[in-house]
């Protein structure tokens, strides 16, 4: 095939089959000398993949000149045989850790009648690892580095990381990070002055594989939640660099940048905003999970390494929503729904126990979700910079805050039981209270794909214990409706959930007050609460753990 305006220069496979091991012959044209390269392309599956893997160097020289052969030699030109072998590598696109696919280099002479014309000289690409990657050389000595994730400027592995530094009046800048996508990519350094999106003067490499010049660097303003590039003057590209699934630029920038009322001085402090992502047209596309901002503002001048900013509001902020949720609503709702013919006569401060825990509880659910919408709140600066198409989480988070306000609320203004109005609290209260709960669990499912979650990369366990919690949730529900509708049909009041909506006690539950004693099936009702309380702490414990440990 052809390839680059070359003449039968380039092989592909005539059909999908998997393979171990590619053997190609080429041929060198006839009084052709000098180095020749062999490139390819190793696809694995649609998702991995590796381009532009190159063989060493192959000189192809002369062994005598035509002009001083006495007698014409036909020209019989030798083959060479490249065989390729399976590479090994981690199996993630861009590669996060590349060994060279190996390519062996071959010679199979040819049997002329006199001295052979043609000699080859085959050598084996020895393996290469991303990590010896020059940006990383200097870190901390003679220039400053801050990289995504933590910890990776010492292993040399980062996703992205930027180097920093000032020589006379020039500030000088790296980066270097994984592509996003082949068909264009971009890595930005920002800079900031409370390390959140907002009022930030960028600078970005971007990749363009369409054109010549396949990468250039670009100005552009952060304002509010929106990038809006302006101007390349003021930025000046030094050299780059695509190669093992990572794109490398080295720019320079000039001091004071900026426009729109958005200007940077960078011979003051700021906070080091770090993303990539994917471009669309001339801008550069929303990063999700592939940022960073330094923990605390720095000085390019500086040459100490620089922490990423820490996270620990965002795990406080889930690990409340999960108790909140996933334990305290659950049975709360469980004690209020099935109880209220349990532990009857037996009182706190002159209320039922089952009312007692029911308010404990959602107390608790009340008090945990206000001060976990301010956390979230505080720590993103405001609204998501999340749009609501691609995950609607702020959207039902601000829902079920909304709707556990209010529930209290309508709980203390509740009119007396009898009263006219009485029926109307009862399914206003039902409904809140379990549209709050499905909303609140279906917030904290979505939660799991935010990026700064850190599941994305791995959210399976997390929805095996959301989905268990459902399905075991579903299930004590469905038995305890059941053994309540047993029970209700044995005495003859097959209507005692309307009733108890309608505002009036039902024949069950008047009868055993009265008498002071619980209802039939009370120790079944205690074991599988019991057993629900159990298996939800341990979920919730579980799901608490993993938003700890999580990336």
């Amino acid at each position: 095939m052809k390839c680059s305006g070359g003449t039968q220069n380039g092989v592909t496979h005539a059909n999908n089959a998997r393979k171990q091991r590619v053997v190609l012959t080429w041929q060198s044209p006839a009084n052709f000398e000098g180095d020749v390269v062999f490139r390819g392309t190793f696809v694995e599956d649609y998702s991995n993949y590796w381009v532009n893997v190159e063989s060493e160097r192959v000189r192809v020289s002369r062994s005598i000149p035509f002009d001083k052969a006495e007698t014409p030699l036909p020209i019989t030109t030798p083959e060479l045989s490249i065989f390729t072998v399976a590479s090994t590598t981690e199996k993630t696109w861009p590669p996060t850790t590349t060994k060279a696919t190996t390519a062996l280099l071959t010679t199979q002479k040819a049997k002329p009648t006199g001295t052979p014309l043609w000699s080859f000289t085959t050598t084996v690409k020895a393996e290469e690892s991303v990590k010896s990657h020059p940006i990383y050389n200097g870190c901390g000595a003679t220039k400053g580095c801050f990289g995504m994730p933590n910890g990776c400027i010492n292993t040399g592995d980062c996703d992205i990381v930027a180097s920093y530094s000032v020589k006379g009046d020039r500030y000088e800048f790296e980066l270097r990070g994984l592509l996003e996508q082949a068909s264009g990519s971009y890595l930005a350094i920002g800079f900031s002055q409370d390390a959140a999106m907002g009022d930030d003067t960028v600078t970005e490499c971007l990749y363009k594989p369409s054109q010549v010049q396949n990468v250039d660097v670009f100005n552009s303003i952060n304002k509010g939640k929106n990038n809006i590039p302006y101007s390349k003057q003021g930025a000046k590209l030094l050299s780059s660099s695509v190669e093992d699934g990572y794109m490398y630029c080295k720019f320079e920038r000039e001091q004071n940048l900026g426009t729109d009322g958005v200007i940077t001085d960078l011979a003051m402090k700021h906070h080091l905003l770090l993303s990539r992502g994917a471009i669309s047209g001339d801008r550069i596309s929303y990063h999700g999970q592939n940022k960073a901002s330094s923990a605390e503002p720095i000085s390019i001048a500086s040459l100490s390494g620089v922490t990423s900013r820490s996270d620990v509001l965002i795990r406080v902020h889930g690990s409340m929503m999960i108790v909140a949720w996933i334990w305290a609503a659950s049975c709360g709702i469980l004690f209020a729904r099935y109880f209220k013919q349990t532990w009857v006569g037996k009182q706190f401060m002159g209320k039922d126990l089952w009312f007692v825990f029911h308010r404990l509880l959602m107390v608790l659910v009340w008090s945990l979700t206000m001060i976990s919408f301010i956390i979230i709140f505080s720590e993103i600066g405001g609204w998501s910079s999340i749009p609501s198409y691609i995950n609607p989480h702020p959207i039902l988070g601000c829902v079920t805050t909304g709707l556990a306000f209010v529930q209290p609320i309508m709980a203390y203004f509740r009119p007396h039981p009898g009263t006219s109005k009485r029926a109307l609290f009862n399914w206003a209260h039902w409904f809140v209270g379990n549209a709050a709960h499905i909303v609140g669990v279906a917030t904290i499912f979505l939660a799991i794909e935010l990026p700064k979650a850190g599941f994305t990369g791995n959210p399976g366990v997390m929805y095996w214990l959301l989905g268990s919690y459902v399905a075991f949730h579903v299930t004590i529900h469905l038995i305890f409706s059941v053994h309540q509708c047993c029970q209700s049909s044995r005495d003859d009041d097959k209507d005692f959930a309307l009733k108890e909506f309608s505002g009036h006690r039902n024949g069950i539950a008047s009868f055993n007050m009265e008498r002071k004693e619980d209802a039939p099936g009370s120790t079944l009702r205690k074991l599988l609460l019991a057993l629900y309380i159990l298996f939800v702490s341990a979920i919730g414990a579980a799901l608490i753990a993993m938003v700890a440990l999580s990336p």
